[in-house]
């Protein structure tokens, strides 16, 4: 099973992706660990991040307050999403994150960003100027999850006259995960440059690197360029 899924490209990542908060006692190992290890370093080279995995460490989903309303369940192994502190840290989390999110996807693994996860664990090993964004669960999943209802496209952009490329990036963006479901961000078309719009909130900033990191697949590197 899983070479199968070894072998998943990143579309079916994308469409097999859900919210999972419940997990086996399985541990990550062997073969898996490495790949998983492999990308957290190749994405923290290019991006300057210090993203970090935590395995077999059961504090940061432990509160009685957490386990009780979000149903967190053997969630002993997460990511610490780290970055230097600038006005772009919560997209970059949202966009690398996310970048990270799939390939567990694609290594057979399941996960759940948890903006309510303990961050202090970490706080004191950080380097200076750095800070830990959020948590993302990682693990074997008791289950697969299920998808959530979407907006209607119209919602997300203009889409009168869009480009296909435009309309592949919206449709990608909107299979993106958000907190609680939101969506709430939108793409402004220039021509051949896109801006992300979404809410000034920590949260809001998270969910638009994560719709960007979509969009930018779907919508391919080559067809736009981003505004600032």
């Amino acid at each position: 099973m899983l070479a199968d899924l070894m072998d998943m490209d990143l579309d079916q990542a994308i469409l097999d992706r859900h919210s999972v908060r419940q997990y086996t006692e399985r541990k990550i190992e062997g073969d898996t660990l490495r790949k998983l290890q492999e990308e957290i370093d190749e994405i923290n080279s290019e991006s300057g991040m210090d993203i970090r995995l935590f395995l077999d460490e059961p504090r940061a989903f432990s509160g009685f307050m957490l386990k009780a309303t979000t149903g967190f369940k053997n969630a002993v192994n997460y990511f610490s999403i780290i970055g230097p502190e600038s006005d772009t840290l919560s997209m970059d989390a949202g966009y690398y994150g996310e970048r990270l999110v799939l390939f567990a996807q694609k290594l057979g693994l399941n996960t759940c960003w948890a903006m309510m996860a303990n961050r202090k664990d970490v706080s004191g090993t950080m380097k200076e100027g750095y800070r830990n964004v959020i948590n993302i669960s990682v693990g074997y999943g008791e289950n697969q999850g299920k998808p959530h209802k979407s907006k209607p496209i119209e919602k997300f952009g203009e889409m009168d006259g869009a480009p296909e490329w435009f309309v592949k990036g919206v449709e990608c963006a909107m299979l993106a995960p958000t907190g609680l479901n939101k969506q709430g961000f939108r793409f402004e078309r220039d021509g051949g440059r896109v801006r992300i719009v979404s809410g000034g909130s920590t949260l809001s900033q998270i969910d638009a690197g994560i719709a960007r990191f979509h969009f930018e697949y779907g919508a391919g590197k080559e067809n736009f360029s981003w505004m600032d």
